[in-house]
């Protein structure tokens, strides 16, 4: 019988307001549609039903929080969105319903049993699967003719409590046959919509994933919750948000996983369209990988409270550890991936407590950054808050805990604590070069290794420990710095550490002591691990140093023995072999170094390999330059020079990696507009271009910017655009001078100085955050090396006689770095080199007040004082020098020698000399630490 209007319209309305699941109007609803419908009894009393059983189980909600054990589900354990409700509370609604079923249509018929299975399924009583099983026996699902509006919610309703049913009888598979069915219809009708089509959707597709995990078809389990969240999308921000988390966390997992696989087997086992099988690719998989971690992060903290007293958010410790770990598998990415990730890591600290495992992850995170002092801080906290919880016992020595329970309880393993003691020593080392901390971490990590850890199980700790420890040993011997132990002081700071506590003293005479605790450190490092050539290189620098050339020599080969391909090793053994004076050899092996070198500039396009082993490569032809002109003269080496500055600017272009959108920002993905969204998917079928690629930095000729300055004329011109300083290079000795041939400054000088200038490619680039200490730091390094590159051909131009050529280089290199000392020393000896002493004496001058312990400039002044008579003045600076960073200085030595024997104390002139002469026997061709690095890569 067809329905009248006005019963139409309140069949729509009431479906509506059961599709909001708005139980305060269903009994009005029911009584006015039976009205004007006889024949609706069945569905009004359906209708009644559902909302007996609605608000019975709102009222078990009511009283428990299901959030924490939702977001601890897993394959194995789905915790229950609601306890089961009392059967007989809806008995009385289950009879009505019952007794009224065959008055209704046969369609009224099945929906009505679909809810009463759904109904028996919510209630605690022994059969209700049976029951469940009664009431699903005579109905299709999913049925030939798919229904519209509320009733199709129903159609999904039965999937899933036939998906459940056949769940907890241990049918598997058949269940994920019937929740997959769910996912197919959804997909096929997106246009419908309603509350309680979203609450039974949600169930199927989360239990379906868990299931497929289960049975560990990971891609299947992929699948579903790539649905899962596609429509969760659409569904309100508040809508079951642990449920949410607990998808991320496991998707997030499950994406890792496969792509941990090669992508060849991952897409030969995907069965589906080629847009279906590039979402398995790398590319895919870590950009959806990253956007997964924003909205887990989004859901978690959205039900995630600060910690009470003695509490733990260890979901939070969990997730994070996660990020990290996949982060480490993706790729450290562009900067603003960096910055992106030390984000993350600070707003889980608003979430947590003083948590060591979050101080662990930010310190790590800001070294990757670059953000070095910032890095410090969190060093210093972290290990302050170790040594607390060592003190405290959280944890007897005797109980060894999993994993998990040191993520739940927060807890820090010592290998966790030795690793971080490690990384702290290369950071206060190599980068913010503090010798004294950097000793401290190593000698600290070597304790804890002694005290907490089975040595024979961490190796690779006990290296690096002896390692870097070698190295600080170095590192304060070389500049000058010596240090006493603490036992033979009085405690000052902190007496329940075990540290060396540096006294910064002027005591050359401990040089060879502390030298000699380096080569005892490295040898041990050696001793754990014979086979790395990371230590054989740091044993052979530090001989070379002491000037025990042939022993280097011997070392080195050892390191070159186990990677061939190493550029500062086939530098270090040039150094050496220079130092014998055997300069073709040296020159020979810079070449054989440069073509086993991976960083082949002339088969790349100085993209393919780490930046930073560029700039060691670079080093390598500047020493293979230096040595050419010590063997060819230097109008040959003006030659090789032009080869250089194209080089600096292949190896110092911006780096791919540093520039572009950040993958991870959460800002650009969270609450997105559903409208953008697809249902199949959230990810785009080929991977947005990955942030930074080198197509961001290349310009639309295909060439790096940095180099569009460079070379017209065949290279004859070297144009690096760099920012105009106010010259003074050019100024000093202008004016005020008789002497024929003085050098005055070009015409050209003051009409750059006038002009507009270039912006330079190598500054930082204008960001709203504070550049970092590495991108400052790589700044200084590639004008540093501008500089010197500059300053070679000046030297090559002076020793020509070619002034005025000269002179513009040194120009150039101030152009680049006014506050490079040696530019002012270059300068000086340009116009020592025309009989202007006093010129060359003002640029000295200059110098040292940029560098006040520069060696040539003192070892210049000295000189000068000497030749005058003022022997007291020459000694104060050459011993000076000597005592600081110039103890390596033959002609320092020298000199000084000569002013003890000027002043009649013959036998330590005859030291001094003797010394010198040693010294220039072992002089390389450049300074060991200038040429090649004390810290590897």
């Amino acid at each position: 019988m067809s329905l009248t209007p006005k019963a139409q319209a309140i069949e729509r309305e009431f479906q509506t307001a059961r599709g909001k699941a708005n139980y305060a109007t269903f009994p009005e609803f029911a009584r006015r549609f039976v009205k004007h419908n006889k024949d609706g009894v069945v569905l009004a009393n359906t209708a009644l039903l559902e909302m007996a059983v609605g608000e019975a189980e709102l009222a078990t909600k009511s009283h428990q929080n299901a959030s924490a054990a939702t977001l601890d589900d897993t394959p194995e354990s789905v915790a229950p969105l609601s306890s089961p409700i009392k059967s007989e509370s809806i008995q009385p609604a289950i009879e009505k319903l019952e007794a009224v079923l065959a008055k209704g249509t046969e369609e009224h018929q099945e929906f009505a049993a679909i809810v009463l299975a759904r109904s028996a399924l919510a209630t605690d009583a022994s059969d209700r699967l049976q029951r469940v099983a009664h009431y699903l026996q005579n109905i299709q699902l999913p049925p030939a003719r798919i229904p519209m509006g509320y009733n199709f919610a129903l159609i999904v309703c039965g999937l899933t409590v036939k998906g459940i049913t056949l769940e907890e009888e241990g049918r598997v598979a058949e269940a994920i046959v019937s929740y997959d069915n769910v996912s197919v219809l959804v997909q096929s009708n997106p246009n419908e919509r309603s509350d309680e089509l979203n609450s039974w959707v949600e169930q199927a597709l989360y239990r379906a994933g868990m299931l497929k995990l289960r049975q560990g078809d990971q891609l299947a389990a992929i699948r579903s919750f790539r649905v899962y969240h596609s429509l969760a999308l659409q569904w309100p921000s508040n809508f079951r948000l642990a449920r949410r988390a607990s998808v991320y966390r496991h998707l997030s997992t499950a994406l890792s996983g496969a792509l941990k696989t090669s992508s060849s087997n991952i897409a030969n086992n995907v069965n589906g369209s080629s847009d279906e099988q590039s979402q398995f690719y790398p590319a895919a998989l870590s950009v959806e990988i990253a956007q997964i971690h924003a909205y887990w992060e989004d859901a978690l903290y959205a039900v995630t409270s600060f910690p009470k007293a003695d509490e733990k958010n260890w979901r939070v410790l969990a997730m994070i550890e996660q990020i990290v770990e996949d982060r480490r598998l993706i790729g450290s990415g562009n900067d603003a991936d960096k910055r992106a990730l030390v984000e993350t890591i600070y707003r889980a600290s608003q979430k947590t407590f003083q948590s060591p495992r979050i101080l662990r992850f930010l310190f790590f995170a800001l070294v990757e950054m670059g953000q070095y002092d910032e890095a410090a801080l969190a060093l210093k906290a972290y290990l302050d808050m170790a040594e607390i919880n060592q003190k405290i016992k959280i944890v007897s020595e005797d109980e060894e805990l999993t994993h998990e329970q040191r993520v739940r309880q927060d807890i820090e393993s010592e290998y966790d604590i030795t690793a971080v003691m490690i990384a702290g020593s290369r950071l206060y080392g190599k980068e913010l070069k503090k010798p004294t901390e950097a000793l401290d971490c190593a000698e600290r990590a070597l304790k804890n290794i002694d005290q907490h850890l089975q040595q024979d199980d961490v190796k690779d700790l006990i290296f690096e420990a002896y390692k870097y420890k070698g190295i600080a040993h170095n590192l304060a011997a070389s500049e000058g710095k010596f240090y006493t132990s603490s036992s033979q002081c009085l405690p000052i700071y902190r007496t329940w550490l075990y540290i060396f506590i540096y006294l910064f003293l002027h005591e050359p005479e401990k040089r060879p002591v502390i030298f000699a605790k380096a080569v005892e450190c490295l040898e041990k490092a050696i001793e754990v691990q014979p086979l790395n050539f990371d230590g054989h290189y740091h044993l052979g620098l530090q001989l070379a140093e002491m000037r025990d050339v042939p022993k280097a020599i011997a070392v080195v080969k050892q390191s070159l023995n186990f990677n061939p391909s190493h550029i500062p090793s086939w530098h270090l053994l040039a150094l050496l072999l220079s130092s014998q004076k055997e300069y073709q050899r040296a020159l020979d092996i810079c070449s054989v170094g440069l073509k086993e070198s991976d960083w082949d500039l002339s088969s790349t396009d100085a993209f393919s390999a780490s930046q930073l082993e560029g700039e060691d490569y670079l080093a390598l032809r500047i020493t293979q330059a230096v040595l050419h002109d010590q063997i060819h003269g230097a109008e040959s080496a003006l030659e090789l020079q032009e080869g250089l500055f194209v080089l600096f600017t292949k190896v110092f272009a911006p780096e791919p990696g540093a520039q572009g959108e950040s993958l991870y920002d959460i800002q650009n993905i969270r609450r997105r507009d559903p409208s953008d969204s697809e249902l199949v998917s959230s990810v785009p079928t080929g991977g947005r271009p990955r942030a930074g690629s080198i197509l961001s930095v290349r310009s639309r000729s295909g060439a790096s910017d940095l180099g569009n300055g460079l070379g017209t004329n065949n290279g004859s011109t070297l144009d690096i655009p760099k920012p105009n300083y106010a010259s003074s290079v050019t100024s000093i000795g202008s004016s005020g001078s008789k002497k024929k041939g003085k050098l005055t400054p070009p015409a050209a000088a003051s009409a750059v100085n006038g002009s507009t200038q270039v912006r330079s490619h190598l500054g930082l680039p204008q960001t709203v955050q504070r550049a970092t200490v590495k991108s400052i730091s790589r700044t200084a390094r590639a004008n540093s090396v501008l500089a010197t590159l500059w300053l070679m051909s000046a030297s090559a131009f002076r020793r020509l006689e070619r002034m005025e050529e000269a002179l513009r280089a040194i120009e150039e290199a101030e152009r680049v770095d006014a506050s490079n000392p040696d530019v002012w020393y270059h300068l000086g000896l340009l116009y020592a080199a025309q009989d202007d002493q006093e010129t060359a004496s003002v640029s000295y001058s200059k110098a040292l007040a940029l560098a006040p312990y520069h060696t040539a400039c003192l070892t210049r002044v000295g000189r000068a004082y000497l030749e005058a008579g003022s022997l007291e003045m020459a000694e104060n600076a050459l011993e000076t020098t000597t005592k600081s960073q110039g103890w390596r200085s033959a002609e320092a030595w020298l000199y000084l020698g000569k002013v003890y024997e000027a002043s009649d104390r013959l036998q330590r002139a005859k030291e001094c000399l003797w010394y010198a002469l040693d010294l220039e026997q072992s002089r390389p061709i450049r300074e060991f630490a200038d040429a090649v690095p004390r810290y590897l890569n």
